[in-house]
């Protein structure tokens, strides 16, 4: 069975949060996530569930592929 390659979103994240001027504290408390699931996503620490990227793409008023889109 294939595996799925790991969702790096940690910039695209940043970028985002940044340009809604949120601290990454408002922007955990808006999807409900901790602040520091949060940093830990933007440093590319960890690979989140799809149920988080949903909630922090709802909290950004973005779809869900805003954030996992990958650049070329």
């Amino acid at each position: 069975m294939p595996t799925m390659d790991a969702v790096k979103i940690g910039e695209k994240l940043r970028q985002l949060r940044e340009r809604n001027l949120l601290t990454q504290a408002e922007l955990g408390a808006a999807a409900g996530v901790s602040r520091d699931q949060v940093s830990r996503i933007e440093r590319d620490e960890v690979d989140p569930r799809f149920s988080t990227i949903r909630k922090l793409a709802a909290a950004l008023g973005v779809d869900p592929r805003e954030l996992t889109k990958q650049e070329r």
